[in-house]
């Protein structure tokens, strides 16, 4: 079942939000899209049903630079890191007037997923009980000098990275690197997937059934 909430404003920008699947007896994941696709793209999409499927409530967002996009079909960057974060805050105070007194986990894909590491490892993510990221941008295409992993150790709560091998935006040895001293931080390895855990451009999520019972489980396990 998919639910389309009513809309919320972030620094006067509007933010829709929808949700997938019963709430009651199950955990709410809160997922936010990467950089250049909407929470409506097909990753997200499947994603969602995936987790459904597997008895997760999925709630997906819109940050207002992709409201703006979808809106109006023209093209821009980001918003600002602030605003990025101060959505995320937003749409977890939505999320848990919803939830109720239940515990929530929060992540995304790549760009959304580093945003709500970057919220839980400063605080401001106190409902969270776990994150999980689907292609971490550990760094910049080509540039593995760049890391965006010093953060990390301050999450509080446990951690499960979803990660293609051949991910260009993700070493597999420099995040093994990065996690060694954070015992609570777990790593999927999808064998042959780039950064949308892909293998195949015929079947984008092929395989994808294994990699969604460990995302999954863990969400289960810690909410």
């Amino acid at each position: 079942m998919l639910r389309f909430m009513p809309a919320f404003e972030v620094d006067g920008r509007e933010a829709s939000w929808v949700r997938t699947g019963q709430l009651r007896n199950r955990p709410l994941f809160v997922f936010a899209h990467g950089a250049g696709a909407p929470m409506t793209s097909p990753f997200m999409e499947q994603v969602a049903d995936g987790l459904v499927e597997r008895d997760v409530c999925v709630v997906r967002f819109q940050f207002p630079y992709m409201e703006q996009i979808v809106q109006t079909g023209a093209r821009r960057g980001p918003d600002p890191a602030r605003r990025l974060l101060a959505t995320w805050r937003a749409v977890l105070d939505v999320a848990s007037k919803m939830r109720g007194r239940g515990a929530i986990v929060i992540g995304g894909k790549s760009m959304g997923g580093r945003y709500a590491s970057m919220l839980a490892a400063e605080g401001g993510a106190p409902e969270a009980r776990a994150c999980v990221y689907f292609g971490y941008p550990l760094h910049p295409p080509g540039r593995p000098e760049k890391l965006r992993a010093d953060h990390l150790a301050r999450v509080p709560v446990p951690q499960l990275f979803v990660q293609g091998t051949k991910d260009k935006l993700c070493e597999p040895k420099l995040l093994k690197r990065a996690l060694a001293s954070i015992p609570a931080a777990r790593v999927v390895s999808v064998k042959g997937a780039d950064h949308s855990l892909s293998v195949s451009r015929k079947d984008p999520m092929k395989g994808s059934d294994a990699w969604l019972d460990e995302a999954a489980l863990f969400i289960r396990e810690h909410a």
